[in-house]
């Protein structure tokens, strides 16, 4: 089951995992291993079996039913879903690589649900030879990107120690210090982490969760990569105060954050093109754009602009290449689910759904 744009940006949604400059991360332990989960449910399955549709089809039932329901969307492909989280306590998740996750504690929190029981081995089986070649040249596509994205995160250095020369911290601190004044102490500092968007197969895909949801939003407006900084004092100022947060990460390079939610206060940091977003949702009068060039020495920054300005094009030719061969992996991946969907028993798959959604939501 595929969802639009425009259904996602309504949702409780964020990215668990990313394709990164470092190869593929994922938050799956400090999401889904978390003393707070008491049931996880681990979906195994090849490509194109029905482990999305059936995480959207509990996500619906327990969402019918009124329970908190938390959506957690695939990075190669933001119309699957890689799982789904109910009243912050129950996990149905794609346990298949690359984010692989197995009964840890069988039984008494972890239930394998093997989607393989509705697919038919043998007709699998006589297209052996078409699924191994697709899976090589999937894999194939999937080391190029991830070496470009190398780059990527290289040339990021580069523009990063171009920049510390000119960057102001203590006016920075300063600046985060008066903001963070006004917020009330929280009881204990606790970090949800994730990723806000992600780049996979269909591109780069963006979710406005946060957003949406904070009752006040500062928009960081962005200049030689300053905002990172900005927001990574945020964190630290939030952390030191005992707060409670959500934090995206940037997908490419997840040291840096892109968005700081703090939950007690409902006060949303964000970087950059996050402020169009708020806009056109109309909320203008609850959104503080803060310039990252009064962090900045002028002067210094003209004298690395150009090597600057050149990374960053080498940088943006590098991640286009990098676009271009998951897009490619996009492709063989869906050749690969078409073979293993016309495979499967469906009206049998969706019949057990049904008994399992009133089996753990009811």
């Amino acid at each position: 089951m595929k969802t639009s744009k425009q259904e996602r940006q309504a949702e409780n949604a964020h990215f668990a995992a990313a394709n990164s400059g470092g190869g593929f991360v994922s938050f799956y332990p400090e999401l889904f291993d978390a003393g707070k989960i008491r049931r996880r449910y681990i979906i195994k399955g090849g490509p194109g079996t029905g482990k999305s549709s059936f995480m959207r089809t509990v996500a619906d039932y327990a969402g019918a039913c009124g329970r908190d329901v938390s959506l957690y969307y695939c990075s190669s492909d933001p119309d699957s879903l890689d799982a789904v989280v109910i009243d912050g306590e129950i996990v149905v998740a794609d346990g298949t690589a690359p984010h692989t996750m197995d009964a840890e504690i069988p039984g008494a929190r972890d239930e394998i649900v093997n989607l393989g029981v509705f697919w038919d081995g043998e007709k699998l089986a006589e297209q052996y030879n078409e699924i191994t070649a697709l899976g090589a040249l999937k894999s194939g596509c999937y080391r190029r990107a991830y070496r470009y994205l190398s780059g990527c995160q290289n040339l990021r250095e580069i523009q990063r120690d171009l920049t510390a020369p000119a960057l102001r911290m203590t006016k920075l601190n300063h600046a985060v210090q008066r903001i963070l004044r006004e917020i009330p102490s929280g009881d204990g500092f606790c970090l949800t982490p994730g990723f806000c968007d992600s780049i996979g197969m269909k591109g780069r895909v963006r979710l406005d969760t946060e957003e949406r949801r904070a009752k006040k939003l500062f928009v960081a407006e962005d200049h030689y990569h300053i905002a990172p900084v900005f927001l990574s004092a945020i964190l630290a100022g939030a952390a030191e105060k005992g707060l409670r947060v959500r934090v995206c990460y940037d997908p490419l390079h997840p040291e840096d954050p892109e968005s700081v939610y703090l939950e007690e206060s409902g006060i949303c940091f964000v970087i950059g093109g996050a402020e169009e977003q708020a806009t056109l949702t109309g909320r203008k009068d609850d959104t503080v754009r803060v310039n990252m060039k009064r962090f900045a020495d002028a002067d210094l920054l003209r004298t690395i602009r150009g090597e600057y300005r050149s990374a960053g094009r080498l940088y943006d030719a590098l991640l286009g290449s990098a676009t271009d061969a998951l897009k490619q992996a996009g492709e063989y991946h869906f050749r690969l689910e078409k073979i293993y969907g016309a495979c499967m028993d469906f009206e049998a798959q969706s019949r057990f759904a049904a008994s399992f959604c009133r089996r753990i939501v009811d």
